[in-house]
């Protein structure tokens, strides 16, 4: 399985970026729930509480080799709120659904603003 951050989605006060899952193995293999997800700066320190779940309930997402399943991370743009935002993140610390192996992905400036961090479930597709 790797991991990597999809394209982000700005408009309307709201922040989107999906944390992209492909099965690089030769069996199918299932995702369900949600993933746990956290913040790091560039020294791999935490920032902030991690992200919380968000939307429908648990869903079961099954992966052909290579097949690919996303879940979305959303927060708000800075100055929707008058809650400051978070310190700049580096990376994203994530575990897939049901696993104590962490995965981390590199991004270019991701903030926590208005007081939201959440993750939505596991969809199929790279959409989040």
């Amino acid at each position: 399985m790797t991991l990597s951050a999809g394209r982000l989605d700005m408009g309307a006060g709201n922040v989107y970026l999906p944390l992209v899952f492909t099965n690089k193995g030769s069996t199918t293999c299932t995702l369900t729930g949600y993933p746990g997800v956290s913040l790091r700066d560039s020294a791999g320190a935490g920032i902030g509480a991690p992200a919380t779940r968000r939307g429908p309930t648990r869903s079961t997402v099954s992966l052909p080799p290579g097949g690919r399943a996303s879940a979305a991370l959303h927060t708000l743009n800075e100055g929707t709120t008058d809650t400051p935002c978070r310190r700049t993140a580096e990376r994203i610390r994530v575990y897939p659904p049901d696993s104590f192996d962490a995965m981390n992905v590199s991004v270019r400036s991701f903030r926590v603003c208005g007081g939201v961090f959440e993750v939505e479930a596991m969809r199929s597709g790279t959409g989040g």
